[in-house]
């Protein structure tokens, strides 16, 4: 069975992310000591925590468990390797820029994001009313 290195990857993805332990941990809805734990190996996390991990970072859960992002330096460098693995990816079909504003959005607090798709939502009613006769 391979190494377990989810402690490192944690630390690893939050610091190419640039986040602190406080904005994953209100990201994935976990304490911020609870979400230390994990970071320094003294805890493993949920099945619902791995998932929202491997979502707020755009990789598998494998690869958060097993991986290895010691030569990963940047988001970027994260979406162009898990493309490369997993190519049935939703993320594989955008381009890097318009892959880095998701990416970007995700970062957003919970209520930036709604803010966000609500204008999208209306600008898609303003633009179907512009294409109505």
């Amino acid at each position: 069975m391979p190494e377990l290195k989810l402690a490192a990857n944690m630390y690893r993805l939050r610091k190419i992310f640039d986040y602190t332990q406080e904005e994953v941990s209100e990201k994935i809805n976990s304490a911020r000591q609870t979400y230390s734990n994990y970071e320094r190996n003294e805890a493993l996390p949920t099945l619902p925590v791995l998932i929202a991990l491997s979502e707020l970072y755009q990789v598998t859960t494998d690869q958060l468990l097993f991986g290895d992002f010691s030569k990963i330096m940047t988001a970027d460098d994260i979406i162009r390797e898990h493309a490369a693995i997993t190519p049935s990816h939703s993320l594989i079909s955008l381009d890097g820029p318009s892959a880095k504003m998701l990416m970007d959005y995700k970062r957003f607090p919970a209520e930036t994001q709604k803010e966000t798709r609500e204008f999208v939502r209306f600008k898609k009613y303003l633009l179907s009313k512009e294409s109505q006769p």
